[in-house]
Formats: C-alpha cells, sequence, structure tokens
C-alpha cells in the first residue's frame, strides 16, 4: 500500500510540472557530457523522467537521434515510453549514455534503481546525474544524497570510474564511466 501512495504522490508532482521547461538545465549538462566523453551521434541515449521531451530536444540539437525518455506520467511525445525506473523496460546493455536530471532523489529505493541503471548501460557507458541537497526530504523529493561522497557511499556504483563531478551550495552534477557489471 505503501508503494500505491508512492506512485501517487510521484504521479501528483509530474502532472504539476508537465510543461515545464528544462531545457535550461539540460543545456549546459549535456554539453558538459560532451565535451567529457567521446559519445558518437549515432549512441543510443535514455533519459529518465524527460516529462515533456525539452531534454530530449536538446540531445536531438546536437545531432543525437537514438534518445528516447522513461516517466511515469509522459507526454504524448511519441520519445517517451512509459515506465518506472525502478524497472525499467528495457534490455540489458541497451544505452551508451543515461541521463538523470534531477530524478534519482524521487526513488523509492535508490540501490534497485542504480542495479537498474548498471544492467541497461553498456560497459564503457556514462552516467550523467544531477541531484538538489540541502534540502529535507518529503514524500515526493525522499532523498537527499548531500554531496558526490554522499551518492556514492552505498556502493551501488562500485564498478564505475568518476569522470567529474560538480558541487554547488544547492546542487550536484557528476558523470560517472561503467567500466565493468
Amino acid at each position: 500500500m505503501r508503494w500505491l501512495g508512492y506512485y501517487w504522490g510521484q504521479i501528483k508532482q509530474a502532472h504539476a510540472k508537465r510543461r515545464k521547461d528544462t531545457s535550461f538545465r539540460a543545456v549546459p549538462f549535456v554539453d558538459a557530457i560532451l565535451a567529457a566523453t567521446a559519445l558518437p551521434p549515432s549512441a543510443y541515449i535514455l533519459c529518465l523522467g524527460p516529462r515533456n521531451g525539452k531534454e530530449l530536444d536538446v540531445w536531438n540539437r546536437r545531432g543525437y537521434l537514438n534518445v528516447i525518455g522513461l516517466d511515469l506520467l509522459p507526454t504524448r511525445d511519441r520519445r517517451i515510453r512509459w515506465g518506472d525506473m525502478h524497472r525499467m523496460p528495457f534490455p540489458g546493455d541497451t544505452f551508451d549514455c543515461l541521463y538523470a536530471s534531477h530524478c534519482f532523489e524521487h526513488a523509492w529505493d535508490f540501490r534497485q534503481v542504480a542495479a537498474e541503471v548498471v544492467r541497461v548501460l553498456k560497459v564503457g557507458g556514462w552516467l550523467f546525474a544531477a541531484f538538489p541537497i540541502n534540502f529535507v526530504p518529503s514524500s515526493h523529493d525522499r532523498i537527499c544524497f548531500g554531496s558526490v561522497g554522499g551518492f556514492l557511499s552505498d556502493g551501488a556504483f562500485v564498478h564505475t570510474e568518476k569522470v567529474w563531478s560538480r558541487e554547488t551550495p544547492s546542487e550536484v552534477s557528476i558523470l560517472l564511466r561503467l567500466r565493468n557489471k
């Protein structure tokens, strides 16, 4: 029953933000990823929680056309599939890059989400995550990682290498590369 309450809370919040333009965050994040990687335009990219496709548009404008989203409450954008980051509806070793801007803090079970991320990423694939810090957890924003160290502390991404990270008083962004499984 707690899962039902969790999903209802996440869906209500997603519905409230359906029209939000997240490109103000996505543009510098995507540019930083591309500057740090040799991600070819043919790469398969998964965006978690994109809601309305604005994040996918940022990738598309940079020449990346194999980009899909996964969201609990997607809009009618055909590039976004309905699904849950705890049980991603994709085969293993599918994606070259997984982009997760402001979604991991919403996880019910972060270790399960991290296992799913590792499962769907190819070895050598890239994981970008951005998340808020210095907030009080709530039913919607469930996990405050607090720092890069807090994000990596439970060993969920033990088979990754940190390529770079950035921490401000309100947000952390990090780029990891999956070395093995």
